[in-house]
């Protein structure tokens, strides 16, 4: 959204616009940036304005979360955080969050269930941790969350097949067929290997022999995991390395730039429509990787 655009919104006292980024420029104090997205701008400007002990509802203990906390986490969690977290308050948000008991959340998880039996989890594995922050912070003094049931999940068990993988492999554009495989080689995240590039290669003694690793950094999990670059990984690696010039990153647009997971799967899902298949993710090439080396 351009400037002029959100200079239409409608922005509280003391809530500026400047150079395309909200401000909060309280009376006592330094001014706040609330960020350039208008609808995350006025959940900071409410959570810092509305106290969460005076305010008492539950919509007040999730803004406050999702200006503290949830920021910290990795992008498309974070995404995913906000879509859940208007969820939640849409349908508990009224209620005190003192008040909140398990009964409440139930009725929620079911009412959920009815479309979304998977989302309500998620919805409420995430107001669990609000709670878990809430208690540490001694607002409350117990999770009602840890006493609801999750709705049972159906593990995926989709196996993609050397012929639809071949299938899609032959529509899709190089960008697209080096992460394809990528994922198929490491087993890593899709998310966090169109970050990966040539930063990444490490040299490391193994067993008193230097070899060459891919270190890729687990967004999900923050840990960091070291993949011996050998077979079909090196190629890749070594005809990235080879080019010229050398992009940052081993997936990327002609113009050397890194794309955006969404670009990247809304691709593979046009390349899925040619080989008139189904139900195949980029995801499901982890499971792959790890049944065929096994």
């Amino acid at each position: 959204m351009n400037t002029e655009a959100k200079a239409t919104q409608p922005l509280p006292k003391r809530v500026y616009l400047h150079h395309g980024a909200y401000r909060y420029v309280p009376r006592d104090g330094k001014p706040v940036n609330l960020g350039r997205d208008y609808k995350e701008a006025m959940r900071r400007f409410k959570a810092i304005t509305e106290p969460v002990a005076e305010v008492g509802s539950l919509a007040a203990l999730i803004n406050a979360y999702m200006v503290d906390v949830a920021p910290h986490k990795a992008p498309r969690t974070y995404r995913d955080n906000q879509i859940e977290a208007e969820n939640l308050k849409a349908g508990l948000g009224h209620i005190p969050y003192a008040e909140i008991r398990p009964f409440h959340l139930v009725n929620y998880r079911d009412a959920r269930a009815l479309d979304a039996p998977v989302r309500a989890n998620r919805e409420l594995a995430l107001l669990s941790h609000v709670y878990t922050k809430a208690i540490e912070k001694g607002l409350v003094d117990f999770n009602p969350c840890r006493a609801v049931k999750r709705n049972p999940e159906t593990p995926r068990d989709r196996m993609i097949e050397d012929s639809e993988f071949q299938a899609v492999y032959a529509y899709a554009a190089d960008s697209v067929k080096i992460l394809m495989m990528l994922v198929y080689r490491t087993g890593q995240r899709p998310q966090d290997l169109i970050k990966a590039g040539p930063a990444d290669i490490r040299y490391i003694d193994h067993q008193g022999e230097e070899i060459r690793v891919l270190r890729v950094r687990q967004g999900k999990t923050t840990k960091t995991v070291d993949i011996i670059i050998t077979g079909e990984l090196e190629e890749i690696i070594d005809a990235h390395l080879a080019a010229d010039p050398v992009w940052p990153t081993f997936v990327h647009t002609r113009q050397g730039k890194m794309y955006t997971y969404s670009g990247l799967v809304a691709m593979f899902r046009g390349y899925l429509a040619k080989a008139k298949l189904t139900n195949f993710g980029i995801y499901d090439l982890k499971a792959k990787g790890a049944t065929d080396m096994y």
